[in-house]
């Protein structure tokens, strides 16, 4: 729906080209391989030119690349006769290994194991929350915190290499984890409206393209975080009334 939203009805309104040659242009055509998840395409023809963030429609979704290569890991493990919980430690071991490791003078954004930084860091993050998962009915409670506290203790008294910020982050993450079932003096999102969360990812960016192609970021910052927010959030909510409550009922 977001690259609909974005073909069909941003492209139009924004672009600078005529209508025929923005349907008929290359990069119109191409956009679509972003709807595979696999593939993100940023850029419309003559849409976004003159933003302080120049020709990117949603850069949000460059995280959809990685995340579909995480599930796809996922899938090839399903078929190996272990518990789901030691398969998702398994992976998140070996990009552990991949992350800490690299050949002698590589850069941190070549590749290296077939996968790029940001593909080794992602999918890190990807599995500590799997992990997160997998595990709950033993680390939920007083254990998350322990292990955060632990994480971040050792992340502390390491020297700075790569495996300093895994421990980080698993700590962040056990620890927000443990904050949001635990901490009561937290606001409730009431369970009604839903899960706003994913229509965020997907729409914030575009909101604020728009936005900034309008100059609303000229009045200032607290004027386009409002104005970006204030927008985002209907788009949002629709997007999980209309959509995508509706095809988790698909999921097994």
């Amino acid at each position: 729906m977001s690259c609909v939203v974005s073909v069909y009805l941003l492209g139009p309104i924004l672009t600078r080209l005529p209508s025929q040659d923005y349907w008929s242009h290359e990069l119109t055509r191409q956009y679509w391989v972003t709807a595979t998840a696999f593939k993100v395409a940023y850029r419309l023809p003559g849409v976004f030119d003159d933003t302080p963030l120049p020709h990117a429609v949603n850069g949000s979704l460059r995280s959809l690349a990685y995340e579909m290569r995480c599930y796809t890991a996922l899938i090839a493990v399903a078929v190996l006769p272990l518990p789901l919980r030691w398969k998702v430690l398994g992976l998140l071991a070996m990009f552990a290994l991949a992350f800490s490791w690299r050949p002698p003078g590589a850069n941190v954004f070549e590749h290296y194991w077939g996968l790029d930084y940001f593909g080794i860091k992602l999918g890190w993050m990807f599995f500590v929350g799997c992990a997160l998962a997998a595990w709950r009915d033993i680390l939920y409670g007083a254990r998350l915190a322990t292990l955060a506290g632990v994480a971040l203790a050792l992340a502390w008294l390491a020297p700075p290499a790569p495996t300093q910020w895994l421990l980080i982050w698993l700590g962040v993450a056990c620890g927000i984890v443990w904050l949001v079932r635990h901490a009561t003096c937290l606001p409730q999102w009431p369970q009604r409206w839903g899960d706003w969360s994913y229509g965020v990812y997907l729409y914030g960016f575009p909101v604020q393209q728009t936005l900034a192609h309008w100059r609303v970021h000229e009045h200032g910052i607290a004027v386009y975080v409002i104005a970006s927010t204030l927008v985002t959030l209907p788009l949002a909510a629709m997007s999980w009334h209309m959509l995508e409550k509706h095809a988790l009922r698909w999921k097994t």
